[in-house]
């Protein structure tokens, strides 16, 4: 994945943060707690910045699931350029502001959608990110009618990531490759999986 020059994603990164400031109270954004911690939420993000970079074959279409305030789509937006990203996040006033960054910054091609992940059409996404959506399967099982041949799930989990990879396992019945297993620095675990898409998973949503 080609990334941006370190400086023009510095750059739209503080005008994001900017936009958040401004924006967090009045569209529900983000706790003032939250913000006054936003530079750890970033680093969190540059967590699935790095496992992204390291996928083979390159994915060409992501999708960030449950969008929120924009971390970690936006993030992950302003790095690569050359891939699409598709933020889908069921709150309005949330969409609406998710809009209005991927117009401030460059980077990715941004589509934001508003609404249930399952009710969507579209190009097969190669990767989904979810911050806070479930479990592994549960992701899974929400996306499937989107995902390509192949894709990678990647997720913030709780104290036991690997049981979780487990429990997918056993909900489609196929094997999963655990690609990456990294500590957050806020909390929790980024855990990326990848194996083949589309499958029927007995998951609870």
């Amino acid at each position: 994945m080609k990334r941006r020059p370190p400086t023009e994603v510095a750059a739209d990164l503080e005008r994001y943060g900017g936009l958040l400031r401004r924006y967090h109270g009045t569209l529900d954004l983000m706790s003032d707690a939250g913000l006054a911690r936003l530079d750890e939420h970033v680093r969190d993000a540059e967590a699935y910045v790095d496992v992204l970079a390291g996928l083979s074959p390159a994915p060409a279409r992501i999708m960030d699931l449950g969008a929120g305030a924009g971390l970690p789509g936006i993030v992950v937006a302003v790095t690569f350029e050359g891939v699409s990203l598709e933020m889908v996040e069921r709150r309005r006033k949330r969409a609406t502001f998710l809009r209005m960054v991927a117009a401030a910054v460059g980077g990715a091609e941004v589509e934001v959608r508003s609404g249930d992940v399952r009710s969507t059409d579209g190009a097969p996404v190669e990767v989904v990110l979810a911050q806070a959506v479930g479990t592994l399967d549960q992701v899974y099982a929400l996306t499937r009618q989107r995902h390509a041949p192949y894709v990678a799930v990647m997720s913030r989990e709780g104290p036991e990531p690997r049981a979780e990879a487990e429990e997918l396992e056993a909900a489609t019945g196929a094997a999963f490759d655990v690609v990456a297993d990294t500590s957050l620095a806020r909390r929790g675990t980024l855990v990326a999986v990848r194996a083949q898409g589309g499958l029927p998973c007995r998951s609870s949503v």
